[in-house]
């Protein structure tokens, strides 16, 4: 039953780091909290159906596993990730995001870089495209930005 295990723990890990984020994406400005708390609002509730679902599911087995397979690398992911929300405020979106997709995929096991980088590029060039191209959305301000006043 490890899906029904990985179920509890990344539904309360994502609902516990979508709530934070959402907290912290608050104090944005009006025009740079949209996408952030778009993606995050609902990502509270779903990470919480996740959870239970599968915990009600290890109850009805029988199963008590321990609740991480690797503490340590879970709790480096989280501090990564909490790191990652404070940065947005001071590096902005697009750099924290440039800087946090390869070290998330180097813990989780993603060893190969030409597909994480590939992977990042794609993932900041369609939300540059969809948010400040068409959308017209200011996403958090980019630090290079703010370089020489």
């Amino acid at each position: 039953m490890k899906s029904i295990h990985t179920d509890v723990v990344l539904g309360s890990s994502v609902a516990i780091l979508a709530a934070l984020g959402f907290w912290l994406a608050t104090g944005f400005s009006p025009e740079a909290r949209v996408f952030p708390l778009l993606v995050l609002g609902p990502a509270v509730p779903v990470g919480i159906i996740i959870a239970v679902r599968g915990q009600m599911r290890l109850i009805q087995s029988g199963e008590n596993p321990n609740f991480f397979t690797s503490p340590s690398r879970f709790f480096l992911a989280a501090a990564v990730m909490v790191l990652a929300l404070i940065g947005l405020d001071y590096l902005g979106f697009l750099t924290t995001s440039a800087i946090v997709i390869p070290v998330m995929s180097y813990l989780l096991g993603y060893r190969k870089p030409l597909p994480v980088l590939a992977t990042t590029f794609i993932f900041l060039t369609i939300v540059y495209i969809v948010f400040i191209q068409i959308l017209s959305r200011p996403l958090p301000h980019e630090i290079w930005t703010r370089i020489g006043g």
